[in-house]
């Protein structure tokens, strides 16, 4: 009997229905390959162009740098150049103390009457009023100065009767000159009742401010700065006086009448 040998079938090549599908498998894969490729170069790309900005932020610093000048204007430190015409020196205050000239003080009265020897008396009798009269030689004190302050200063001595009952010392701004004389009694003043001296009867220094007068004095050409002192309400009846120191010390109290001015 023949052996019968069986020759395997060759493999078939594979047919074109084969590659069609191979085909249809690779081109999604390629498709997908170059949207990948294309999507990262995509990526890349704008990844540059966001770092490409950065620097535009920088010019943002040199903006801040010119804001800096504005300070540098701050030196108007001039202003504190001002202050150092720190205030200018504050002249010092000079005081001077000017008694009353002797033969110029003393008192009137209404009956003609009067005296420059003894004290300085002020009030009433029966028959007349008397009134007071100072007189402060301003020679001492020097031409072109500024006066601050001026206070005249009485010494009241003694009091006789009531004669501040209801009453007051004031003060007359006079002008008499050189001499004191009756006429003087009712001399009509450069300013009246220009304060009030004293209403009380303490024996005592009585004050008052006489600056504006004073400067007027001076600024007026006036060598001397005098004042006349009456009660208040004057009228004649039983004997109220007071009386005051003189410049001739009469009472012997060494009270001189004064005027203290105060200047630079």
């Amino acid at each position: 009997m023949e052996e019968e040998h069986v020759i395997p079938a060759s493999d078939p090549e594979p047919g074109n229905n084969e590659i069609k599908g191979m085909n249809r498998l690779l081109l999604p894969l390629f498709i997908i390959l170059v949207l990948v490729i294309g999507a990262g170069a995509f990526f890349i790309g704008s990844q540059k162009s966001r770092q490409t900005p950065s620097p535009s932020p920088s010019p943002l610093a040199s903006p801040e740098a010119s804001v800096q000048p504005s300070p540098t204007g701050s030196p108007t430190a001039t202003p504190k150049a001002t202050k150092t015409p720190t205030p200018t020196p504050t002249p010092a205050i000079q005081t001077k103390t000017i008694n009353s000239t002797a033969s110029l003080d003393g008192w009137r009265a209404s009956n003609n009457g009067g005296n420059t020897d003894w004290y300085i008396e002020i009030g009433r009798n029966t028959t007349l009023t008397s009134r007071g009269y100072l007189s402060f030689d301003l020679g001492s004190i020097p031409s072109g100065t500024t006066i601050t302050a001026a206070t005249l200063r009485l010494y009241q001595k003694t009091i006789v009767g009531t004669p501040y009952s209801g009453n007051s010392v004031v003060v007359d701004h006079v002008d008499y000159g050189s001499s004191l004389g009756s006429e003087d009694y009712a001399l009509t003043p450069l300013s009246s009742a220009i304060g009030t001296l004293t209403n009380n009867a303490s024996i005592e220094w009585k004050d008052l401010g006489v600056t504006s007068y004073v400067k007027n004095d001076t600024s007026s050409g006036r060598s001397r700065s005098q004042f006349r002192i009456r009660f208040l309400t004057e009228t004649t009846g039983t004997d109220a006086w007071a009386r005051f120191e003189s410049g001739d010390n009469y009472m012997g109290t060494g009270n001189l009448p004064q005027l203290v001015v105060k200047y630079y």
